[in-house]
């Protein structure tokens, strides 16, 4: 038999099933294994996670007939994916056993089953141990593993606890014997160090006869475990009942988000389908308290507050109004009001983190940035005003908190030094290391871009405008003109400071009031905003696009004439799909539809050769990913926001019933298509033909619609025609 540790990383497809509560995690040859590249370095990751709690390491199911040994990958036939689960189909000694895997929400955990048919005509008996590491820690920082477990057995399940996480594993069929840590264990309770428990279990098979064996390992927060196993379905369905389940809840979600259709461009079509159903992957709903998505599979498997917030708006597009607002409180909810050192948290920041526990932490450098515009946007597309003076509050404390940080002679916001306060703190209390050593916490948190990033002066900016907007709902005048005062600010010092004349482009950073000479993509986040002059504009997405920063499989993260460029660092080099999503934003800024519809479809090819995965980054010389989960919220979420935002060229604006539409088609195109895009308390259609838009709204009451020549009245119930005008030539 071929040892686990012998086989190295797998050329499969990830196996990733998940529930809003639950993941299984493997590498599609059978088991619940899964080796990935980390820092370098091939680090195991499959196994069972639940409630935002990784519960096991690698869960593997060995067979043995006499003294015939074999595992379920070395006897593997094939195996695929169907709608909520996973099979596979093996042959070995004559007996044919099909295994079906499904990741269940209530009780969280996953279900796995095996049947076995006899093709002997002898009776044979088939020993089956399933064997696993437990972890029982939520996925904050990678790689931590407890050292010290208690273990008992239940009646019914094995119990396993760590402070206030807890495991249970059942079967179906009775275990013969019990090992733990590789010997003979009575089931007594113990407490000490496992680096492995099994389960042995004997089936016997007449000939030609069938049999089957299942197991479910559950867990997560220790307090809510009982309760789950008790509650209805606690006992667990069958794999295909739990999977049928979870189809089923994915067929009503994706029912309810709206239908694109571009017959010019099928594959973005394509794209769009396989980045909506990796997005629904990532809801995560540990309790009704913690609602959101986490940030990606297989080391991000907790909610983090940047990705969220990246995340949330494409869920507005997908029509997902109540997930948005969920999440929203659930991160609200732990917004600081007092500084906390030990957590890096100050007056009014919004956490890094959020893990059942609760586990948390603060200390970033954008993530308490995003949300204001994500709010603004909830607004908007809700058409809802009843609780915006809540919002505003919360808003106005994240603007205070920015302006703590703020240059009162530039308006520029300053960052970096996150980290480090962390450690400062920390340092006299206990020997801590948090694993994020790094000097900066922007989103390229590994590269040092102190003081002033450009991007996270975007979002300052973005944050006054979406206040000042709040907080004008909310009738707070003064504040509102205080904030786009500081807005307006902030764009005149960036057009005066950041300018880089030589490269056609824009400094990454400055420090001491210094510019920092690299070009890396996060420049094109200004142009996006609308910061610059047309030619400069056009000048900075052309920049961009040269072979030192753009690949054939999307954008780099530092240019590779850069003296500091390595394709194999993190931020200093490797592609990045949300950076490919920056520049093709960019492209449609400045008018060039054909480059930013040509980056849309980079980013869709990646997908279908993934699998309808969405890796996170790829090496900058080769379009290999490296270091990279398989599956992040980054690389999808922007993609699907820019079809509707850029390449349907929608901005919704449901408080005063008014939509936007200004298709970014490119020339040769002919049709093109959106059903079902909600809008406030309707539904909108929108058909396109060059020079024509036709619109049915089925709310109650006018829409006006505005297709690029002033806003008209679409009555609902009815479809209502606009005439486009000629769009700028390029």
């Amino acid at each position: 038999m071929t040892s686990p540790n012998d086989r190295g990383s797998s050329s499969e497809p990830p196996l990733l099933l998940t529930s809003l509560a639950s993941a299984a995690l493997g590498d599609g040859r059978g088991d619940l294994e899964c080796v990935r590249e980390s820092r370098g370095a091939p680090t195991e990751w499959g196994g069972v996670y639940a409630q935002l709690v990784r519960l096991t390491g690698p869960w593997r199911i060995d067979l043995a007939s006499g003294e015939i040994r074999t595992d379920l990958p070395s006897c593997r036939q094939e195996a695929s994916e169907f709608p909520g689960g996973w099979t596979s189909r093996h042959h070995w000694e004559g007996i044919d056993l099909v295994q079906v895997v499904a990741a269940s929400a209530q009780p969280a955990g996953v279900v796995r089953e095996i049947h076995l048919r006899s093709e002997s005509d002898r009776e044979v008996t088939i020993v089956l141990t399933s064997r696993f590491s437990p972890y029982l820690f939520p996925v904050l920082v990678e790689g931590i593993r407890p050292v010290e477990f208690e273990a008992r057995m239940l009646p019914d399940s094995l119990s396993i606890r760590h402070l206030g996480f807890a495991l249970r594993a059942s079967s179906t069929v009775s275990a013969d014997r019990l090992l733990l840590n590789g010997r003979p264990w009575l089931g007594e309770k113990y407490h000490g160090p496992i680096n492995e428990v099994a389960t042995v279990h004997s089936i016997r098979l007449a000939p030609g006869n069938s049999a089957e064996i299942r197991w479910q390992i559950t867990g997560g927060l220790g307090r809510d475990l009982d309760a789950s196993l008790a509650g209805p379905g606690g006992a667990g369905g069958s794999a295909k009942d739990v999977a049928a389940l979870r189809a089923s809840e994915d067929r009503r979600w994706t029912s309810s988000a709206p239908d694109l259709r571009f017959p010019d461009a099928p594959e973005l079509e394509v794209g769009y389908q396989n980045a909506r159903a990796a997005l629904r992957r990532l809801y995560s709903a540990p309790d009704d308290s913690l609602v959101g998505l986490v940030a990606g599979y297989p080391w991000y498997s907790a909610i983090w507050s940047r990705d969220l917030a990246v995340m949330l708006p494409a869920l507005l597009w997908l029509g997902d109004f109540d997930w948005v607002a969920r999440s929203l409180r659930s991160v609200f909810r732990f917004q600081s009001r007092r500084k906390v050192a030990l957590l890096a948290g100050e007056p009014g920041e919004l956490p890094m983190q959020l893990a059942p526990g609760p586990i948390f932490l603060y200390g970033t450098s954008d993530s308490t940035l995003r949300f204001p515009p994500v709010v603004e946007q909830m607004h908007r597309h809700t058409g809802e005003l009843a609780e915006v003076r809540e919002w505003a509050g919360s808003v106005h404390r994240i603007v205070t908190w920015g302006a703590a940080r703020t240059n009162p002679a530039t308006g520029l916001l300053r960052h970096g030094g996150e980290a480090e306060e962390i450690g400062l703190a920390t340092a006299g209390l206990a020997r801590i290391r948090y694993g994020i050593d790094s000097p900066d916490t922007t989103i390229w948190d590994s590269a040092d871009r102190r003081e002033q990033a450009l991007d996270v002066q975007v979002l300052w900016w973005q944050t006054l405008r979406s206040a000042a907007r709040l907080l004008g709902h909310a009738a707070d005048a003064d504040r509102s003109s205080t904030c786009e005062a500081l807005a307006a600010r902030l764009v005149t010092t960036i057009r005066a400071k950041y300018p880089w004349s030589e490269q056609d482009y824009l400094y990454d950073s400055l420090r001491e009031g210094a510019p920092v000479a690299r070009v890396r993509p996060n420049a094109l986040r200004a142009v996006s905003a609308g910061f610059l002059d047309p030619v400069m504009a056009r000048a900075v997405v052309g920049r961009a696009a040269r072979a030192d920063i753009t690949t054939a499989w999307g954008v780099r993260s530092l240019s590779s004439d850069d003296p500091a460029y390595d394709p194999a660092v993190y931020h200093e080099g490797q592609v990045w799909t949300i950076a490919t999503a920056w520049a093709a934003e960019a492209a449609f800024e400045v008018g060039d539809r054909d480059a930013g519809v040509a980056l849309l479809r980079t980013i869709a090819r990646r997908y279908e050769e993934e699998g309808g995965l969405a890796n996170e980054c790829y090496r900058g010389d080769r379009a290999e990913p490296y270091n990279s989960c398989y599956l992040l919220g980054f690389s999808v979420a922007p993609f699907l926001s820019l079809l509707f935002e850029r390449l349907w060229g929608i901005y919704v604006d449901g408080v005063q019933r008014t939509v936007r539409i200004v298709p970014g088609f490119p020339d040769r195109w002919t049709s093109a298509s959106l059903h079902h895009l909600r809008v406030a308390e309707g539904y909108l259609d929108v058909s396109w033909s060059p020079g024509r838009l036709v619109v049915r709204w089925d709310g109650s009451g006018l829409l006006s619609v505005d297709a690029g020549s002033g806003p008209r009245p679409a009555p609902a119930g009815v479809e209502t025609t606009f005439e486009l005008p000629r769009p700028p030539e390029n």
